[in-house]
This record gives C-alpha cells, sequence and structure tokens, in this order.
C-alpha cells in the first residue's frame, strides 16, 4: 500500500513532466536516427545475465554485495553500542542513532562502500561497453583501466547525486528533469574525453529530444525491481522466523543476493541507455575503442 500511495503521489508531477516534455519535443524538435527504442534497451540491459555477462554479476558479488553484507556485520553492534551510549549520556535526545551513524569508523566505512560501489560501476561499464562495441576487453584489461577512473566517476556522481537532491526540494519536477538530463552522466565521464563538468552538458545533449521515453524506462525498471524484489524479500523473510533458524541468516543472505543482482542491472541498464542515446543521435553505439580507451 506505501508503493501505492509513493506512485499516486507522484503520478500528478510524472504526468504534468510528461506533458511538458511532449511540448518542449514539439516545439524544439531534435534531429534522431530514430527514436528511443525502450525494447531494444531493456534487450542489452538484462545480457549482463548471459555468458558475456556474468563478469559483470561476479565483480557486483565481490564489489558491492560482500561489503554490503560486511558494512552489516562489522558496523552493526558499534552502532547499537554508540547509540546506547548517548541515549544513555541524554534520554531525552531524540537523535541518538544519527548521531552515532555520524561517528567516525561508521562514516569511513560508508566511504570505502561508496568507492567500492563506484569502482564496481567504473569496471562493468568498460567491460560491456567494449562487448556492446565488438572489441571485448578481458577481466584483468578492464580492472587494469579502473583506478583513474574512480575518482571522476566518484565526482561526478556525487555531484548530480547533490544536484537532483536539490532539485527535487525544488516541487520535485526540476530534480526529476535533472535525473533525465544527467541519465547517462557516469558512462560519459567514464568512456568519454570531455572533462568533469563537460560530462554534464554532453549527458543532456545526448538525452535531449528522448527524456520522455527515458522517464518511462525509469518507470517501468522502477515497477520492475519493486515486482522482482518485493516476492524474494518477503519468502527469506518467512525463512528468517522458521524455528531452528540462525537469526538475520536468510536476510543477509537476500541482502546479498539483492544488492549484487540489483547492482548488476542497474550497470547494464545506464550503460544499455548511453549506448542506445548514441546510436539515435549520431548513429554510433558508442565512441570509437580507440578513443574510449586509449
Amino acid at each position: 500500500m506505501a508503493i501505492v500511495g509513493v506512485l499516486l503521489v507522484l503520478a500528478g508531477p510524472l504526468l504534468t513532466l510528461g506533458i511538458w516534455l511532449w511540448l518542449r519535443s514539439r516545439r524544439d524538435p531534435v534531429a534522431l536516427v530514430e527514436p528511443l527504442d525502450i525494447g531494444r534497451v531493456f534487450s542489452m540491459t538484462f545480457r549482463v545475465f548471459t555468458r558475456d555477462g556474468w563478469p559483470v554479476v561476479g565483480l557486483a558479488a565481490v564489489l558491492v554485495g560482500l561489503p554490503q553484507i560486511a558494512s552489516v556485520l562489522l558496523t552493526r553492534p558499534y552502532m547499537i553500542e554508540r547509540t546506547r551510549q548517548i541515549a544513555a549520556a541524554n534520554p531525552a535526545n531524540p537523535f541518538a542513532a544519527f548521531q552515532a551513524m555520524a561517528s567516525g569508523p561508521l562514516l569511513i566505512g560508508m566511504v570505502v562502500g561508496l568507492l567500492l560501489m563506484t569502482a564496481f560501476y567504473v569496471a562493468a561499464t568498460l567491460y560491456l561497453v567494449s562487448r556492446f562495441e565488438g572489441a571485448p576487453l578481458t577481466i584483468g584489461e578492464v580492472l587494469a583501466r579502473t583506478p583513474g577512473r574512480i575518482l571522476p566517476a566518484f565526482g561526478v556522481g556525487l555531484l548530480a547525486y547533490l544536484g537532483m537532491l536539490a532539485g527535487m526540494f525544488l516541487f520535485i519536477l526540476p530534480g526529476i528533469v535533472l535525473a533525465l538530463g544527467w541519465s547517462v552522466v557516469i558512462p560519459v565521464v567514464i568512456c568519454e574525453n570531455v572533462g568533469f563538468l563537460g560530462s554534464f552538458r554532453r549527458s543532456r545533449e545526448l538525452a535531449i529530444g528522448s527524456r520522455g521515453r527515458i522517464l518511462l524506462l525509469f518507470v517501468l525498471m522502477f515497477l520492475l525491481v519493486i515486482v522482482v524484489a518485493l516476492p524474494g524479500g518477503g519468502l527469506m523473510a518467512a525463512l528468517s522466523r522458521q524455528p531452528n533458524m540462525v537469526p538475520g541468516m536468510f536476510a543477509s543472505i537476500w541482502q546479498v543476493v539483492s544488492g549484487t543482482l540489483l547492482a548488476a542491472v542497474q550497470a547494464g541498464f545506464v550503460v544499455a541507455l548511453y549506448i542506445e542515446l548514441r546510436r539515435i543521435r549520431e548513429g554510433l553505439s558508442a565512441p570509437g575503442l580507440a578513443e574510449v580507451f586509449a
């Protein structure tokens, strides 16, 4: 019911945004090879679960899934104890849990987790783009090229997130518009030599003319993730309540599995969208390999 309520709240702004994007496309048409193909994007997205895409899932397990569960197992006892100490010092403090989260070890763990996640998205992007281009790189070659791109990707992702968050506070719609325009900023900064701020302009240029369909893609992907995740989470919760089960065991397993699969799908989705936008805007699937991987 909560999800239905959120969708109903967003229905008005999303419908308004869709109408605005349609009117903009009618007023300022952009020359495209053809309209963005939603089915093509989804087809490319789920190629991460084919034989050639399984290394992406493996990278997601190592760099996203396992660090997530390690973070929970290592930081949960510390956070519980730290919260207890803060609450004991001031029982009337309603922000004890937030103060505990702001402690040094937890912040360091959060930054490390974000950097590992960024490393995954960089590696997955390089790997998938090379395969869609038809000149695949090995995992070793991908990992060798990953470290130099982590900080630019992290910085661009953080700046994009803060910008979209600020836009969301301005009646939601500005944040959604920014999200649509910056939807492929991460692949751009990883794969194209356009600079830090230039990646935002480049992403927006690729998205113009297709933002309505990108919005529909985001909504469909969100619904698909919800439909797939809810039954699995419910099943794990039910199994955890069975007698003789280690408390939290299935929840931990589900966290690793769901985190891994979600990261792999997200990486595949953004790369597929990037390649499709390049194709319909420039008649290319991605930049030439000599330019991208030089």
